[in-house]
């Protein structure tokens, strides 16, 4: 099951069925057996206070993870993303392409950590990582968001 909820007001942005049929494609590439999660699309400043006392940073980010797959990898439930659609919206207009191929980029990297990995434990780890989200972002459709 895919759980995701939008802040009223950010309703209009997404196509909600859309990105729950890529996440389902996401959570079959990296776990075994049905698992399932919750994405929650907020603003700046909720995001910003959830930052604050989850990571310590008084600022906005773009998406932060909770995993309970690394505490028990034969939970159903592997996590919880939440991100900020302002961000979102900022990042794909910086990086020259819509909300929604931004918004799967970021969901792709928001999996990745649900599934254990870290970019900032080491710089192998983050290489691995970055090429895990570009085979799930390839096979979703988006071959083309890294250039290189």
């Amino acid at each position: 099951m895919i759980e995701i909820v939008i802040r009223e007001g950010l309703e209009e942005a997404i196509d909600s069925s859309d990105i729950e049929t890529i996440l389902q494609d996401f959570l079959t590439h990296l776990f075994e057996g049905e698992r399932s999660l919750s994405v929650y699309l907020t603003d700046d400043e909720e995001i910003r206070q959830f930052n604050l006392k989850q990571r310590g940073m008084d600022r906005p980010t773009d998406i932060l993870s909770w995993s309970y797959y690394e505490e028990d990898p034969e939970v159903e439930w592997v996590g919880d993303l939440m991100l900020s659609l302002p961000r979102v919206q900022l990042q794909a207009e910086e990086n020259g392409w819509d909300l929604r191929t931004e918004l799967v980029r970021m969901l792709a990297h928001g999996c990745a950590h649900l599934a254990g990995w870290d970019h900032e434990r080491s710089v192998e780890e983050a290489e691995a990582m970055l090429k895990c989200e570009k085979l799930m972002l390839e096979k979703a459709g988006f071959e083309k968001i890294y250039n290189e």
